[in-house]
């Protein structure tokens, strides 16, 4: 087993402490001010990595520049890249399958959504005591031809009205935040491409032509 490059792990803990840092609040400022969809901002990720290569080919990074060139030619050449992919993957299913389900939960099951709203507002909790279960009006059903999967009804009815609550509860921040992270995803496996084809090679340094004596 080979020894763990510390100067290494450091290089990279950097790096993603200055993304996360800077860019994360510029997406947030950016919807809460700027726009009121997050659809606004989608490309924000995508402007933040070129102006970032752009300062770094043109030196204007200083150590910065030279760190983060350096970790990507390691990263795009190694098995992270493997592994940013399968993380965007699983992560584009988990907030895409959230997503729908609170959408679900705003819509199909609004009525049950706003009754559970209000008991919670009334007794800053539910309980089987306290939920009005008569009038919720529950799960929509599959149909007759799928009567042995009643329970997939039952789970998409529990994710999509307490997604949707939770969401409610938050302000709005809950979709907010889900949506930030799901279109990142997109974003992020776009810019891997870019910078597969940007720092997979090192870079060439061109020959001098030899001067000739007269």
């Amino acid at each position: 087993m080979g020894k763990i490059d510390v100067q290494d792990v450091k290089e990279k803990i950097f790096l993603m402490g200055i993304t996360a840092g800077i860019f994360l609040p510029i997406r947030m400022i950016f919807v809460t001010y700027v726009t009121d969809g997050w659809l606004g901002s989608v490309g924000l990720l995508s402007i933040f990595a070129l102006v970032f290569i752009y300062l770094t080919r043109k030196r204007k990074l200083g150590q910065l520049g030279r760190i983060f060139e350096k970790q990507m030619r390691k990263t795009i050449g190694g098995k992270i890249a493997k592994y940013i992919v399968a993380f965007s993957i699983v992560f584009l299913i988990y907030f895409g399958a959230s997503i729908f389900f609170m959408d679900r939960g705003n819509s199909v099951y609004y009525y049950d959504k706003e009754i559970l709203y209000t008991t919670l507002q009334d007794y800053q909790q539910l309980t089987r005591d306290n939920i009005p279960i008569e009038k919720l009006l529950g799960p929509v059903p599959l149909g007759k031809s799928f009567d042995g999967f009643a329970w997939i009804s039952n789970v998409e009815y529990t994710l999509s009205v307490s997604l949707a609550l939770m969401n409610d509860v938050s302000g709005g921040w809950m979709e907010n935040l889900m949506f930030v992270v799901f279109i990142e995803q997109f974003e992020v496996l776009g810019i891997l491409y870019f910078f597969r084809r940007r720092y997979k090679q090192p870079e060439q340094i061109k020959p001098q032509m030899a001067v000739q004596s007269p």
